[in-house]
């Protein structure tokens, strides 16, 4: 890979990142071994800038979302009062949107309910096998 020029890795690098192709695909396209590839893909000093700007395109994209979740909440409170069936889809979206800023509403724990009748059991209208109901 010393040997391999500049510009040869920064082309490797470009059809991975951006041309989106396949390690394979970029040995065939420019007639270099898979070693030569994969350690081009493997350099840490090569790969250091786009590793920088998929971190800024993260933080830019949280940054969005964070932005807009107070907006989603107050439009999931207005589609929820209104009770309006024609806009599930829209709700579903600011709900999507909230998850995504990490917003969730915690869940109901289940808990067993227990009811005790104190003059016994009240008819419940079943019939029995004869036809009598219970």
């Amino acid at each position: 890979m010393g040997k391999l020029h500049e510009d040869k890795k920064k082309h490797i690098l470009h059809l991975y990142f951006e041309e989106l192709m396949a390690p394979e695909e970029i040995a065939e396209k420019m007639g270099l071994s898979m070693r030569t590839v994969t350690g081009v893909l493997s350099d840490r000093k090569l790969l250091e800038p786009f590793k920088r700007r998929s971190e800024a395109a993260k933080l830019r994209a949280q940054i969005c979302v964070n932005e807009t979740a107070e907006e989603a909440v107050r439009k999931q409170a207005e589609l929820m009062r209104a009770q309006e069936t024609a806009h599930s889809v829209t709700q579903r979206a600011a709900m999507d949107i909230l998850d995504r800023a990490g917003v969730r509403v915690p869940k109901e724990e289940k808990k067993d309910i227990r009811i005790t009748f104190a003059a016994g059991m009240p008819k419940i209208g079943m019939p029995k096998r004869g036809g009598e109901t219970q």
